[in-house]
């Protein structure tokens, strides 16, 4: 272990562990969460997306006590995670989903801080932009998910779906959130409750937003650096 941890240390905070922590964030998104409805492979899909994170969340803070913290709040989600997969009641996964966006916000902290930070423009830094603002869309479907436990009926959804089944209702709003982040907006989830809309509000505007100014800032760091 004492022989493990340095290397993954030194391979998360190059290029290769960010080009790493992008690819996993992708396959994730698109080939292991479509597919969480078979039980192995949510299985499989929770294991590798809390490993990904919790080492990206370790080793991109050079902050010994903000580390710490990240990692602390990160085992403790970890924790809850599988607590409310062995035993599913509903208090269970308020507090795990409540835990892991406050892992989450931790970590897309983590990752901005260090992408907008003075330096020049590298590789690097585009890897750890495109990796938060995926992880903005994590995000938001976990707040998504938890506004429509405390108010049950806070969204409309349009086709399929049977009360009460909670990861369908979380793979509705995990794709409703990316379609807000990138202002698609096809229609067939509908925000009802004043602090949904609210939420999808805020995140429509920072998914025009946040492009913007991150190509901004990385061109003003260029030209600095020249």
């Amino acid at each position: 272990m004492r022989r493990i941890l340095p290397y993954l240390g030194r391979l998360w905070t190059t290029d290769a562990g960010l080009t790493t922590l992008l690819a996993s964030l992708l396959i994730y998104i698109f080939l292991l969460y479509p597919l969480g409805g078979l039980p192995l492979v949510k299985f499989f899909s929770n294991v590798f997306f809390s490993l990904i994170l919790i080492a990206g969340a370790i080793t991109v803070s050079r902050n010994r006590i903000f580390r710490m913290l990240v990692f602390s709040w990160g085992l403790l989600a970890f924790i809850f995670l599988w607590t409310r997969y062995l035993f599913p009641h509903q208090v269970f996964v308020f507090v795990s989903t409540c835990l892991a966006l406050g892992f989450l916000v931790l970590l897309i902290c983590l990752i901005l801080g260090q992408t907008l930070r003075e330096g020049p423009t590298t590789y690097h830094r585009i890897m750890e932009a495109v990796a938060a603002y995926l992880i903005l869309g994590v995000m938001c479907s976990l707040a998504y998910f938890l506004i429509e436990l405390w108010a049950p009926g806070a969204f409309s959804i349009q086709g399929p779906f049977t009360p009460g089944d909670r990861e369908a209702l979380r793979s509705h709003f995990f794709y409703f959130s990316f379609v807000t982040l990138t202002t698609v907006g096809y229609g067939d989830i509908v925000p009802i409750h004043p602090v949904a809309r609210t939420l999808v509000i805020l995140e429509g505007v920072a998914g025009q937003l946040f492009p913007a100014i991150l190509i901004a800032r990385l061109v003003s760091l260029h030209v600095q650096s020249k």
